[in-house]
């Protein structure tokens, strides 16, 4: 069974589109998005519930005609305050599937999906999650927020917050659903794992991947992990774009910067543990 992997695609329709084709070139019948799915260089309170309610749902019945199965989830730039919305417009589909929290069978392979990440240096603090000796990255706004339906509530003392108040990633991990086989099991992550480099940033040596992440797949030990969130890391000195904890296979395609004229994804056979990262122009 072939899949294509894409992640952090932050509204960009023509590479949206890009995926579809190709899936329909190579006879490919699942594709997964790893997160970041909406606009984010926009009012998001306006353009995100917009994109999902237009373009997205009109993506997802093309999905559908071509008999494309869609596992997908939102990410950290995408805000918590759509989350009913996403979900709502999926549920109208039968091939498509909200992965946030859940598992998916699809022809003997079970897809579980978790789009928390750590704390990152922007304001707005959606998804974002902590582990016992995270350090936060040196803020960049004087006050953070979590997102609601038309605004931000705003958190003027963000780090004594995230110290007290934030979940931890090792509880949000051992809360997902369970695997009946580990073996046949892929987790869809939009945050990498530490100590591979899929975390690698461009502007300072730092991988900042989760340990708690990497821990969890090193007992659990699926076939795959899947993993975005730092479009830049495998194009680093230091980034990689796939490594292993074990036997466990975890990859981070990263992503061009938005509305570039190349897009980047996986393509990944499942039975043969076969995997090739593309680099494609969409325009």
């Amino acid at each position: 069974m072939k899949i294509l992997y894409v992640t952090d695609l932050h509204g960009d329709k023509e590479k949206y589109k890009k995926t579809l084709e190709i899936a329909i070139e190579k006879g490919i019948s699942v594709i997964v998005n790893g997160g970041d799915m909406l606009p984010k260089q926009c009012n998001r309170h306006l353009e995100q519930p917009a994109f999902i309610k237009g373009f997205l749902r009109k993506y997802f019945k093309e999905l559908q005609e071509q008999d494309i199965k869609y596992l997908a989830m939102l990410g950290n730039d995408d805000l918590l305050a759509v989350d009913e919305l996403f979900d709502t417009v999926c549920n109208e589909f039968p091939n498509v599937y909200n992965m946030a929290g859940r598992k998916v069978d699809i022809n003997g392979f079970e897809f579980i999906g978790m789009n928390f990440i750590l704390d990152h240096p922007f304001g707005c603090k959606d998804r974002v999650i902590t582990e016992k000796d995270y350090i936060p990255q040196r803020q960049l706004s004087a006050v953070a927020g979590t997102s609601n339906e038309c605004d931000y509530d705003r958190i003027y003392n963000w780090l004594e917050y995230s110290r007290t108040e934030l979940p931890y990633m090792c509880d949000v991990l051992n809360q997902l659903p369970k695997p009946n086989n580990t073996q046949k099991t892929v987790y869809i992550m939009h945050m990498p794992p530490a100590r591979l480099r899929l975390g690698q940033l461009l502007y300072q040596d730092l991988d900042i991947g989760s340990v708690d992440i990497y821990n969890f797949l090193k007992e659990m030990q699926p076939l795959f992990s899947l993993h975005g969130h730092i479009h830049e890391s495998p194009d680093t000195e230091k980034g990689k774009w796939c490594n292993q904890i074990d036997n466990t296979i975890c990859i981070q395609t990263g992503q061009t910067e938005l509305f570039d004229s190349e897009m980047i994804y996986a393509e990944i056979d499942l039975q043969h543990q076969e995997f090739k990262r593309e680099v494609v122009k969409v325009k």
